[in-house]
């Protein structure tokens, strides 16, 4: 019998160690702005899904304001791919510190920069960063994880 929990505990412990998913929920004050126009402003963003440790990649939720977008999946210093079904839509770059739950998004799909702005899309990104409530805030978390490797 002590041999039997012995070895169930024992199992249970290699296999916790092995976890090589961890959830992201970051729901933090966020701000967008754009260097060549005068948006900058407070925005409500929800990044919520997993992270997979071996592959380096999230999968999950993203919602900015009142868009939501069930199925999002990107790496640090990638592409921002939203799926709806087969249709799979290029919302932005994104950048990602998982350890400091900061992320920096730069918007380049013309219409949620339009949806976002109520100003049409002029080839420059919108940043969104969090957590960050304002335009310093906001450029520092973006230059930080830029710079990240």
């Amino acid at each position: 019998m002590k041999r039997a929990l012995f070895i169930t505990f024992l199992i249970l412990f290699i296999l916790s160690g092995c976890n090589d998913h961890e959830k992201i929920d970051i729901n933090s004050p966020s701000y967008m702005f754009s260097e060549n126009s005068g948006i900058a402003s407070e925005v409500k963003v929800n990044l919520n899904g997993i992270f997979n440790k071996n592959e380096n990649a999230f999968e999950g939720y993203l919602s900015i304001n009142d868009m939501a977008f069930e199925k999002v999946i990107f790496m640090h210093k990638s592409l921002l791919i939203s799926y709806e079904g087969a249709k799979r839509t290029v919302l932005g770059d994104i950048y990602l510190d998982k350890q400091a739950n900061q992320f920096a998004i730069i918007i380049t799909e013309p219409e949620l920069y339009t949806k976002l702005t109520n100003e049409k899309y002029q080839n420059e990104g919108l940043v969104i960063s969090a957590p960050a409530s304002n335009l310093e805030e906001a450029k520092t978390i973006e230059e930080k994880l830029k710079a990240l490797e």
